[in-house]
């Protein structure tokens, strides 16, 4: 069989195939592209918008749990057991509640509660 089709012949077949398997590799490169694209994207928006900005501190000792401070939201000293605040619930918290802030981040001066 081989021995009826010329050279030629074969060779832009090999030539077909290979520009096909290219156009596939091309399409399987852009998906990935795309799908990098989407991920990187997700991981800046929980990464970069961080529901608030600030955490409440909650104390956790006998019953119902009580405010402890405010931190920001990238404070190491906020423990384990906090909540997300907004910008104007962190506000009122040290201004109205009487909620002490963190002498490591400062959150009162990010607020201008001084």
């Amino acid at each position: 069989m081989f021995e009826k089709v010329s050279r030629l012949d074969r060779l832009r077949t090999v030539r077909e195939w290979l520009v096909w398997q290219l156009r596939r590799t091309d399409d399987t490169i852009a998906e990935l592209e795309r799908q990098e694209v989407v991920a990187a994207r997700a991981v800046r928006t929980t990464v970069a918008s961080p529901a608030s900005g600030y955490r409440l501190a909650v104390r956790r000792a006998g019953g119902a749990p009580a405010p402890e401070s405010v931190h920001r939201h990238d404070c190491g000293m906020a423990g384990k057991h906090t909540r997300p605040l907004e910008r104007d619930q962190a506000l009122r918290a040290l201004t109205e509640d009487g909620v002490t802030a963190c002498p490591y981040c400062r959150p009162d001066t990010d607020l201008g509660v001084l």
